[in-house]
């Protein structure tokens, strides 16, 4: 059936968090974005997430506005065909210019899927697949401190199926000791992540790798300053390595060419949008990684769209704690993400009567 956008309109806000955020060079009080309302002339109404994350993302906040205030006029008015029963094919055809910001995709894909799902009567989660009414999230372990098996025992208390550890910060051999402490800490049930945010050299990284050698860790996300040597890596050692900012270097096809890499890590705001993420998921399905969603610490409107994606996905525990950083969102009350996992029906359905308005300053709205 074709819809057609009859009114759009973008809003700005700037959500507090419950502590500073370390983002590259800098620390972050607020997280700022933008959201966007695609109205149809059916009546439906689609909301998105643009959140471009400082030091990671290739846009700015600011790129992403004037992008947005030059695109929704073009937008709006526009018809494109709904066919549930191809996604892909509707996203292929939405109107965007070759230069459009990731986190822009994000959230007008986004906004979009949300207008169809309303058009049938259905749910952002049925839109996507099948989903499933739970998804499973990883804890997060603090990068300091001396009580790391502690927490990690708690965690796995919680009823957590997956904790992830941040190293490479330090020396190599404390972050061996403290992977194999926590690794030792935690029923075997219990998946052992870790992230090294390509800090390490290839010698560096093979001391770790032989350091844990006899330990069950799931996966190693980026371990090499030098991501091209990766195969290297794995043929030498046989960790088990994830990738993550290669994801938004290379196209998906790459992956067919890695046939060492265990998982990739996919980040929908940073990847560029719902599209690209589902090809991802298709090329690791078909060479045998594991797709792990994950958030970059976007509002509610946001994590919805990333629960949905997630419960049409494979059942592995996924990364969206992120959102526990927000002391307050454009939604009141916040979403009920916290816990090891998540109620789907009770999240990943959009609400406009829930959205916080007086956290929103309107920038333009565009009426066909």
């Amino acid at each position: 059936m074709p819809v057609t956008i009859s009114e759009s309109a973008l809003y700005r806000y700037a959500l507090p968090l419950t502590a500073p955020l370390q983002l590259g060079r800098e620390a972050v009080t607020r997280r700022r974005g933008v959201l966007v309302r695609l109205a149809t002339e059916e009546g439906c109404v689609g909301w998105g997430d643009a959140a471009p994350l400082p030091g990671f993302s290739d846009e700015t906040l600011g790129d992403v506005e004037q992008h947005a205030r030059a695109a929704l006029p073009r937008w709006t008015g526009t018809s494109f065909f709904d066919a549930q029963g191809d996604l892909d094919a509707m996203l292929q055809d939405l109107p965007f210019e070759a230069e459009a910001p990731s986190s822009f995709r994000f959230a007008m894909e986004g906004a979009v899927v949300g207008a169809a799902a309303g058009a049938h009567e259905t749910s952002v989660p049925q839109m996507l697949g099948t989903p499933r009414q739970t998804v499973a999230l990883n804890a997060l372990l603090p990068r300091s401190g001396a009580n790391g098996p502690t927490q990690a025992v708690r965690r796995q208390e919680e009823g957590y199926r997956a904790v992830k550890v941040k190293v490479g910060r330090g020396d190599v051999e404390e972050d061996v000791a403290r992977v194999r402490a926590i690794r030792e800490a935690l029923d075997a049930s219990v998946a052992l992540r870790a992230d090294a945010n390509r800090a390490w050299s290839f010698g560096e990284a093979v001391t770790f790798a032989d350091g844990i050698d006899d330990l069950h860790i799931a996966y190693v996300e980026e371990p090499l300053v030098d991501p091209a040597h990766l195969d290297r890596l794995v043929e030498r050692t046989g960790l088990p390595v994830a990738l993550d900012e290669t994801t938004r270097e290379v196209p998906p096809a790459t992956l067919r060419g890695l046939p060492g890499v265990t998982a990739v890590v996919l980040k929908p705001t940073l990847l560029g949008g719902v599209q690209c993420t589902r090809e991802w998921r298709r090329v690791a399905r078909d060479t045998g990684a594991t797709p792990v969603l994950s958030g970059s610490y976007e509002s509610g409107v946001g994590i919805q769209m990333l629960v949905a994606l997630a419960a049409s996905g494979p059942e592995v525990p996924v990364g969206l704690s992120t959102y526990d950083r927000l002391a307050a969102d454009v939604y009141a009350p916040p979403l009920p993400v916290g816990g090891p996992s998540v109620d789907v029906p009770a999240v990943a359905t959009p609400s406009t009567a829930r959205i916080a308005w007086d956290r929103l300053d309107l920038i333009e709205r565009v009426s066909a």
